[in-house]
């Protein structure tokens, strides 16, 4: 019999005192940081004693990614990896995806009308009858067939719901289901039908749901008439390279990094940014990303006058993002609803002091950031002046958020994740 894996310490997290100092160096406001209190560790963590097969039911995985869901994905696989699980990892296209060991990909073999688009993005332009490429593949999970036996699925959001819930049933297995983002929050409360009731059908069909925020459960809950009980919040982490340093550019960089859509509230960072600009001369903006808001986007900027002061960069690589948050001074998540916001975390942990908007799920984890109205312009391009004018300010955040974003990482979250997976199989098993 396998060794059981070795326990993990959760550290308890602490809470950073700020300064009262009202030099120049120090705070021209009051700082808003939310502090969040000190709380007992969780229980201990129930393991089995036995390793699992885990089916993951995905959309996207690196470098085919588009967002936190590829990411989480990724991160996620890895560390149930290095616990000794086996992962069955399905996608609904073949590619050439990052290796990791413990996990074995798996795609339909067909390749006609087998198309990958993005996920979350609108089925426009260029991609033809993407319903037709989620219900093929679901079709395709439906009829799966496995060499080896399966302990639980994990399906994340709505892309392969249905086809996990009929596997699921056929193979008398429990159904995880994580919800990254509803249809609600992507759409700003503007639902597609066809993704509503397949998310309606993993909630309905899984024995147990994740949820990556409390703002997500409070969703499922309120929405989707999911019952709280059957609910659990694992937030993302995230995995910080020592390839970030802390570099001193020539020019200070305020940055965003994510999609272009609606839900995102780039139009509110163009808007502080202009506010910013007319004061700081030097300061460069960095818009990262794509999505449907660009061109809407681009032409807010000519009109706001930031035409040779905000970049537009598009898509980046990995290697250009570890470059991105290397020089960046100031990172901006404006959402206007953000289910977690991974690229916050990621900014937080190379030591840039963070701008958050109240409706991002990272906000409820994180204290040393400045958490502020989506709506409130205004109160973006002070807060954006503020770190831009104050190195002893902006030095402090970015070391607190540091250390914050730092102290649980994706072996924590996985091993949170494994827990609901041994209770299912365990409550499963003693029902036989």
């Amino acid at each position: 019999m396998p060794a059981e894996p070795p326990p993990v310490v959760e550290p308890d997290p602490t809470a950073e005192e700020s300064t009262p100092d009202r030099t120049l160096e120090a705070f021209s406001d009051p700082p808003r940081w939310i502090r969040r209190p000190v709380r007992a560790g969780p229980a201990p963590l129930r393991l089995l004693t036995r390793r699992l097969h885990i089916l993951m039911i995905g959309w996207e995985f690196p470098p085919r990614s588009t967002g936190g869901l590829g990411v989480h994905c990724y991160e996620l696989v890895q560390e149930l990896a290095a616990m000794g699980h086996h992962v069955t990892f399905t996608v609904p296209v073949p590619g050439e995806y990052s290796e990791v060991r413990g996990v074995h990909m798996r795609w339909p073999m067909r390749r006609s009308g087998q198309r990958w688009f993005p996920a979350y993005e609108p089925p426009v332009g260029e991609m033809p009858d993407p319903m037709g490429t989620v219900d093929g593949y679901n079709h395709w999970i439906a009829q799966l067939a496995l060499r080896e036996e399966v302990d639980v699925l994990h399906v994340h959001d709505w892309f392969g719901t249905v086809g996990a819930v009929k596997l699921a049933r056929r193979l008398r297995r429990p159904l995880v289901m994580t919800v990254h983002s509803t249809e609600y929050d992507r759409s700003l409360g503007h639902p597609w039908t066809d993704v509503l009731e397949r998310e309606k059908v993993g909630l309905a069909g899984a024995d147990r749901i994740i949820a990556v925020s409390r703002h997500t459960k409070d969703q499922l809950v309120e929405r989707y008439g999911v019952a709280p009980e059957r609910v659990n919040v694992v937030y993302n982490a995230v995995r910080p390279s020592e390839r970030i340093g802390q570099l001193d550019p020539a020019r200070p960089t305020v940055l965003y990094l994510g999609r272009l859509a609606a839900m995102k509230g780039v139009d509110t960072f163009l808007q502080a940014a202009a506010r910013v600009a007319a004061r700081n001369p030097n300061v460069v903006f960095i818009v990262a990303g794509e999505g449907p808001e660009f061109p809407r986007l681009l032409k807010l900027s000519a009109q706001l006058g930031l035409g040779d002061r905000v970049l537009f960069l598009g898509r980046v690589t990995e290697e250009e993002r570890m470059g991105l948050l290397a020089r960046t001074s100031v990172f901006v998540l404006p959402s206007v609803i953000e289910p977690f916001g991974i690229t916050a975390l990621e900014a937080m942990a190379a030591g840039i002091p963070t701008i958050l908007s109240k409706t991002s799920g990272v906000a409820e984890v994180v204290g040393s950031a400045f958490v502020v109205d989506f709506w409130d312009v205004d109160e973006f391009a002070s807060r954006m002046t503020e770190l831009l004018a104050y190195p002893a300010l902006s030095r402090t955040m970015g070391a607190a958020g540091r250390a914050e974003a730092t102290q649980v990482g994706w072996a924590e979250r996985a091993l949170e994740t494994a827990r609901i997976y041994a209770e299912l199989v365990q409550t499963r098993g003693s029902s036989r």
